[in-house]
C-alpha cells in the first residue's frame, strides 16, 4: 500500500496558478508509488471557477492513481477541524474525500464517511438550490457525487434521475448567473448565450453519465464525482498573467481584455463557467485506449474530433451542438474556452463580435509537454468589461 511505505512524502507545492497546478501534476506522474504532501489550503483555496476545476483535476489524478485505496496526506501541522470543515465545503475537497480512503495528516486519519458528514447540509442545499448557501468565494459549485444521497442534483437533473434537457438547463444556467451576477454586480449575460450555455450544459452533462462512470475498458469506476461551477473572478496581473503567457495569441489575448483599475492594479475580471468530469478523459473514452498508448498526434486527432458536431463512438455526441452554440456566441463576446483532457490543454479565444477567427481553430494553452490527468474540464471564461 502506497500510505504504508513510511516514506516521507513529496511536497506537491503551491497550487494558486494554473502552472503550478501543472507542475504538481507533472510531480505525480513523475513519481507513481509515492506519496504526495497536500497543502491544508490547496482544496480550499478560492481562486475562480477555472482555477478550483483545475484543482479538482488535480485531485482527482492523484486518487485514480492511488485506485481510492489509500489516504491523502495533508500538512500534519495543519489544524485538524478547520481542514475537515475546508474540505467538507468545497468541490475540490470533496472529490478528494470520495475517490479516496480518507485523508491522513501525520498519524492521524479521518475516513471519508466521517468526514462526509461535514458536507450534507452543503449537498442538501445544492441538491435544493438554495445557492446562497453554496455560494463561497464568488463561485457556486455543484459536484454530482456518486453513491451519495443526492448524486443526481435537482438544478441538473430531472425527479426520475434524467439530466434535464436544454430549455430547462437554460433556466437553471439563468438563475446560476444572475446569482452570481447579483453577488458581484455584474451585468448580465445575452439571453443567446444563456440558451448555449444550456444546451452545452445538457449534453455535457449527458454524456458523464454515459462515458466518464467508467474506464476507457468500460470498467466501471469504483467512485466518480461530475459537475459544474459557476462564478466570476478577478485575475491580478502579478499573480495570473503567467497563466496566460504560453504563447502570443494568449498574451494579446490577457493584454486585450484586462484594465487597470483606479489603483493601478491591473487584471482580467470575466464570469467563469467549468464543467468537470473523473473519467478517462475525451480521447479515451472516444478511442477506447489510454493516452498512454497511443502517439501525441493521435490523441489530438481524437480529441478534435470528439469536439465536432455529431462525432462520437458512442451513443451520445461527445460535443452534439452545444460546442457549435457556444463558440458562436463566444465570437460574439469575446470570450474564451480552455479544454484540459489526458497529455492535452487546448483552447480558442475570439475578439468581441470576431470575423475573423474560426470556431474550429483550437491551439495548445503552452508549448511545454503535460502530464497527463484524469478526467476532463471545459471552461468558459466571458470577459466584464468596463465595470
Amino acid at each position: 500500500m502506497i500510505g504504508e511505505t513510511g516514506l516521507k512524502p513529496i511536497n506537491l507545492g503551491k497550487t494558486r496558478t494554473l502552472k503550478d497546478i501543472e507542475a504538481a501534476i507533472r510531480k505525480i506522474c513523475d513519481s507513481q508509488g509515492e506519496r504526495f504532501l497536500i497543502q491544508a489550503d490547496m482544496l480550499s483555496a478560492r481562486h475562480g471557477a477555472m482555477h478550483d476545476a483545475a484543482r479538482l483535476q488535480l485531485i482527482v489524478t492523484l486518487a485514480r492513481q492511488q485506485l481510492q485505496s489509500d489516504y491523502l496526506d495533508f500538512n500534519p501541522q495543519a489544524d485538524a477541524q478547520a481542514l475537515l470543515h475546508n474540505l467538507a465545503n468545497c468541490s475540490p475537497g470533496i472529490a478528494a474525500l470520495r475517490l479516496s480512503k480518507g485523508i491522513r495528516l501525520g498519524e492521524q486519519t479521518f475516513n471519508r464517511r466521517e468526514v462526509f458528514q461535514e458536507s450534507v447540509e452543503r449537498m442538501q442545499a445544492m441538491d435544493a438550490g438554495r445557492y446562497e448557501d453554496v455560494v463561497n468565494g464568488r463561485v457556486v459549485d455543484l459536484i454530482c457525487v456518486a453513491g451519495s444521497k443526492v448524486q443526481h442534483l435537482r438544478p441538473l437533473f430531472s425527479a426520475e434521475g434524467k439530466v434535464k434537457p436544454a430549455s430547462e438547463m437554460t433556466t437553471e444556467m439563468r438563475r446560476l448567473i444572475d446569482f452570481v451576477n447579483k453577488q458581484s454586480g455584474r451585468a448580465s449575460v445575452p439571453d443567446s448565450l444563456l440558451e448555449s450555455l444550456g444546451l452545452l450544459c445538457s449534453e455535457l452533462v449527458s454524456n458523464t453519465q454515459e462515458h466518464a462512470t467508467s474506464d476507457h475498458l468500460g470498467h466501471p469506476y469504483f467512485a466518480h464525482v461530475e459537475g459544474v461551477m459557476v462564478g466570476w473572478k478577478r485575475l491580478e496581473d502579478e499573480i495570473f498573467a503567467e497563466d496566460f503567457d504560453g504563447s502570443e495569441d494568449l498574451r494579446r489575448y490577457w493584454e486585450r481584455e484586462s484594465s487597470t483599475t483606479d489603483n493601478n492594479k491591473t487584471s482580467l475580471r470575466a464570469l467563469h463557467i467549468s464543467f468537470f468530469d473523473s473519467g478517462p478523459g475525451f480521447a479515451s473514452r472516444f478511442s477506447g485506449r489510454a493516452v498512454q498508448e497511443m502517439s501525441l498526434q493521435e490523441e489530438r486527432d481524437y480529441l478534435l474530433k470528439c469536439l465536432q458536431p455529431r462525432q462520437s463512438s458512442k451513443t451520445l455526441d461527445a460535443a452534439g451542438i452545444g460546442l457549435p452554440a457556444i463558440l458562436n456566441e463566444l465570437r460574439k463576446v469575446g470570450g474564451l474556452i480552455r479544454i484540459r483532457s489526458g497529455r492535452l490543454c487546448i483552447y480558442n479565444q475570439f475578439e468581441e463580435n470576431d470575423q475573423h477567427r474560426h470556431p474550429d481553430d483550437f491551439r495548445d494553452w503552452d508549448t511545454t509537454d503535460l502530464a497527463p490527468v484524469a478526467g476532463a474540464v471545459v471552461t468558459i471564461m466571458i470577459p466584464l468589461r468596463g465595470m
